[in-house]
């Protein structure tokens, strides 16, 4: 069986992608490693303390669990310490959102960005940015951050987040873009309705990512 870990710094994301993953990937044995004080060091952009603690959370799962692959939900890691922890990672490494980043460069111009987490926000468009470059293509980028949405969610209050997460939808959704990017994976179970929402079509990394793990086994 192939095996892959998941590294996580939000328990905003562990659930989502832990049951979407298994239900569409049988094949793969994951496992999900944890440590949600990396989330308070992005949020104070210490980058090295956050590359070191989950460097080592990679290594752990090599050593202990055997797992070949890694990919990291922490949207927030920024893409230049990205490419340093790949470098030195004991395993193939993708962050959950690369992949979205480089279909929805190609699905429009003019992209909407929703993001919750602060410290998302300049690595979304870093991203989406890199990627256009990477692909030849011109993008105009439309972000919105909400940041009491995922305060809302990591206090268990679902409801308030989603009713927020909706209302930045319709927002963006006026706003004229061709396409909307969810930021964040904890905004990944919402895709449906935001697309009916906004009218355009929406791009989230459970779908993306796992593709790409596939791809990369």
């Amino acid at each position: 069986m192939k095996s892959a870990v998941i590294l996580h710094a939000s328990r905003a994301a562990v659930d989502c992608v832990a049951e979407y993953y298994a239900a569409q990937a049988p094949e793969f044995e994951f496992t999900h490693l944890l440590d949600d004080g990396v989330m308070r060091t992005l949020k104070a952009r210490d980058w090295p303390r956050a590359g070191k603690r989950l460097l080592a959370m990679a290594e752990d799962a090599r050593r202990e669990y055997g797992a070949s692959q890694a990919v990291l939900t922490c949207s927030a890691y920024p893409t230049k310490e990205l490419a340093e922890l790949k470098a030195a990672s004991p395993i193939p490494m993708f962050k959950i959102d690369e992949p979205m980043a480089r279909a929805a460069v190609h699905a429009s111009p003019r992209i909407g960005i929703l993001s919750t987490f602060p410290a998302t926000k300049d690595t979304a468009r870093d991203l989406l940015q890199d990627a256009a470059r990477s692909e030849g293509r011109e993008v105009e980028l439309v972000e919105l951050l909400d940041a009491e949405a995922l305060q809302a969610l990591l206090q268990g209050d679902r409801e308030t987040h989603d009713t927020r997460f909706f209302d930045a939808c319709r927002n963006l959704a006026s706003q004229k873009i061709g396409v909307l990017v969810l930021a964040q994976v904890s905004m990944a179970r919402l895709r449906d309705e935001a697309a009916r929402i906004t009218g355009v079509p929406v791009f989230e990394s459970l779908s993306t990512s796992l593709a790409a793990l596939r791809q990369d086994s």
